[in-house]
């Protein structure tokens, strides 16, 4: 029988594409999200349109109506790092969280199953303490992990919290419930794992070889016009500060959703095209990166970096159809990643770099949430 989920947050899809790489039966009845322009493309790729309602103000019926035994939350960032100031539960943008926290023993269908994304940081937040504490009074058992892309093999560094748990002891008494969540808010960081693989994955998870660069880009967008470093930005700063990457490296640094745009420092790597015989390291005179060919990376790639199963070129109402004679067929429809054309290349950047590595969260789910799975054909 297949496991019915929810997608809380939903963005592009980025849980949902985890779920299906990770080849658990599986389907999302339900996303949640308030962002029209991530949900144009969840709907222009899942062909169907995210809930947005916003999530501090669903009810009980809004979540029970779906008997969902699985919860995918990917909460807004923002009130754990230096940028949201670490306002935590105080931000206003940590409000959906908490109210499905609350909500979440007021439900006729508890979910068994409940996986979580965020940023490094928030393993030492409030609400993760709120976290942990629902669910351990519920009898989840928990797993938490900071884990990258890079452990995977992917070029990209992009470390970030997970949690995964699952409901093994549902009556477990009061008592019992508070002297767990007291041992394990206890251990602090310690009860964070960041070595993969671990704990139910250990020996069942493959440890993957480092992937260079050139697997993932396009060598045509090299002069793609709109994608170039402006010659004017370069210059603007007095002090390098670029992270420069070419095609044979085995690194990018972590794209975030100001990339591409003037936000160049700390929003992710450039890609140099020219000059290949010099080696820059992204500090000194600006005028020496002039003749480097410094570009951005183009949504796609970076939609690979990610692993989202992407597709270049639109594929519109015949996919749609395509998907439609799969599903009369009974045949798990494979889901892949386009942009409908309302959505620009800046817009595209920013919705991917709001997103996560859909990999990592494959493996996660495989191997640890639902570890019990494993001996099935996945």
């Amino acid at each position: 029988m297949s496991i019915v989920c929810l997608e809380f947050f939903s963005g592009i899809g980025g849980l949902h594409y985890g779920l299906q790489s990770s080849g658990i039966d599986a389907q999302v009845a339900m996303s949640f999200d308030m962002n029209e322009n991530a949900n144009s493309v969840y709907e222009h790729n899942f062909h169907k349109r995210p809930n947005n309602k916003a999530i501090d103000f669903l009810n009980p019926q809004d979540i029970d109506k779906h008997q969902a035994t699985c919860w995918l939350l990917s909460p807004p960032c923002q009130p754990y790092t230096r940028g949201g100031k670490y306002l935590d539960d105080e931000d206003p943008r940590a409000r959906g969280l908490i109210h499905l926290l609350k909500l979440l023993p007021q439900l006729k269908h508890i979910p068994t199953h409940f996986f979580l994304e965020n940023v490094m940081n928030f393993e030492n937040s409030r609400s993760r303490v709120l976290l942990v504490e629902t669910l351990g009074k519920m009898g989840f058992e928990i797993h938490e992990c900071l884990m990258s892309p890079v452990q995977f093999g992917i070029p990209n560094n992009r470390l970030r919290y997970f949690l995964t748990a699952r409901q093994t002891q549902p009556g477990k008494s009061v008592e019992e419930s508070e002297r767990w969540t007291a041992e394990y808010l206890g251990r602090g960081r310690e009860a964070v794992f960041t070595q993969w693989p671990f704990g139910p994955a250990t020996g069942k998870a493959v440890v993957e070889p480092m992937s260079l660069l050139s697997s993932y880009i396009d060598e045509a967008n090299n002069t793609v016009e709109s994608l170039m470093v402006p010659e004017a930005t370069i210059l603007k700063r007095k002090r390098l500060e670029f992270d420069i990457v070419v095609a044979s490296s085995a690194l990018t640094s972590t794209f975030t959703k100001g990339y591409g745009s003037k936000h160049l420092i700390g929003s992710g790597s450039l890609l140099q095209t020219r000059r290949l015989d010099i080696v820059e390291n992204g500090f000194g005179s600006p005028e020496r990166l002039l003749d480097l060919g410094l570009r951005f990376f183009s949504p796609g790639e970076v939609a690979r970096l990610h692993h989202f199963p992407y597709e270049e070129n639109n594929v519109g109402e015949d996919q749609r159809k395509s998907d439609s004679q799969v599903a009369q067929q009974q045949k798990p429809i494979r889901y892949t990643l386009s942009f409908p054309p309302s959505i620009n290349q800046s817009q595209q950047l920013k919705l991917i770099g709001n997103s996560l590595n859909v990999h990592v969260v494959a493996q996660l789910i495989r191997f640890v949430l639902f570890a019990d799975n494993n001996d099935k054909d996945c």
